[in-house]
């Protein structure tokens, strides 16, 4: 924004020049201040203008936010914002869920994700159970090589470039895309299409999401697994 502003009033002294020279030839000096009055409110207008619509169009898209639903229930749910950064992309999403299965549970995670040039180059999730860790770990790119990290171990992960994981398929429709990088599960898993904008990812044995979408957008999400099934909807 600081950037646009300091072109725009570097402009201004070119602007002034050119309306002298354009308004030099009119009979009467009154007239030509007149006119050069006028002139000078409508490039500070359109200055104006144009530095409002720099500011409107660098503002950061809305987060995405989806319920959580069980038995027609809210229990949870997340939130996905997104941020920019000169060449890179930032997601960060924050999760949620409380409810009772035999005992009762409440299951908070943090995670982000950086894509650079389309690229998946840092990946981190943490999630508690009832407050205690269950998941602590970290995905780095490095001289085209990614490493899992976590409190105890650097360990090596065999794969050469991820250019989606499945935080992507909250976001948009996986047109053509046959499979994605599962960061929880630290593997790719296959996204298979069903037709009408649906598609089957499966995450282990037992355990798969369905993603429906409409006009490339998720709008729904059916998490099934051994223990229970959710609904994801978008608020």
């Amino acid at each position: 924004m600081l950037t646009t502003i300091l072109k725009l009033l570097a402009m201004i002294p070119m602007l002034i020049l050119y309306a002298l020279r354009k308004f030099s030839a009119s009979q009467s000096t009154s007239k030509k201040f007149l006119i050069f009055k006028k002139f000078v409110k409508k490039t500070i207008a359109v200055l104006c203008l144009l530095a409002f619509a720099s500011n409107y169009g660098s503002n950061p898209p809305e987060p995405i936010i989806f319920n959580i639903v069980k038995n027609n229930s809210v229990i949870g749910s997340i939130k996905i914002t997104e941020s920019k950064s000169k060449d890179s992309v930032i997601y960060t999403i924050d999760s949620e869920v409380e409810a009772q299965f035999i005992l009762k549970y409440k299951v908070v995670g943090k995670e982000k994700y950086i894509y650079k040039d389309g690229t998946l180059i840092y990946a981190s999730l943490f999630r508690t159970l009832n407050n205690k860790v269950k998941t602590n770990h970290s995905i780095v790119y490095n001289q085209g090589h990614y490493s899992i990290q976590t409190p105890n171990k650097i360990s090596p992960l065999n794969f050469d470039n991820i250019k989606q994981n499945l935080m992507t398929l909250y976001m948009t429709e996986p047109i053509g895309i046959e499979s994605v990088f599962c960061d929880n599960q630290k593997q790719m898993v296959n996204v298979k299409s069903l037709g009408n904008g649906s598609y089957k990812v499966e995450l282990s044995k037992g355990k798969y999401n369905i993603f429906h979408y409409k006009h490339g957008k998720c709008v729904k999400i059916v998490a099934v697994s051994p223990m229970f099934d959710v609904i994801l909807i978008p608020v």
